[in-house]
């Protein structure tokens, strides 16, 4: 069983890695990670160790199942203005976050986004 201290302590090692993870992730364009542990005083091997233990903390308190939700498909009108963005697709999450993905969104951007939703 573990004690509150403990878990406290547990809890506030996670999240001071929680930010050195993502201080990683927004370090210069460029910068290697070796180079960026090295500057903050880890090894790289450690640094992964810590990714890992932060995605798993999350994993833990996240939503395990994800809900889709099928939109119908519009029906086609003639119209002036074609560059507005259609949704395509509806991600519900844990409390009550709801994310709409368009049919202009780039690749680019849902990798970005399915980065972020991972280690978060």
């Amino acid at each position: 069983m573990i004690s509150k201290t403990s878990l406290v302590a547990q809890q506030t090692r996670l999240s001071e890695w929680a930010e050195q993870v993502r201080e990683c992730k927004n370090r210069p364009q460029g910068m290697k990670i070796e180079e960026w542990c090295k500057q903050h005083g880890i090894t790289k091997a450690n640094y992964y160790w810590r990714l890992r233990k932060v995605r798993e903390a999350y994993l833990k308190t996240a939503d395990a199942s994800p809900v889709f939700v099928q939109l119908p498909v519009p029906v086609q009108t003639e119209s002036a203005d074609t560059s507005e963005p259609k949704i395509v697709a509806v991600l519900k999450g844990k409390n009550q976050m709801t994310l709409e993905i368009s049919d202009q969104a780039s690749a680019t951007f849902l990798n970005s986004l399915i980065g972020a939703m991972f280690n978060a």
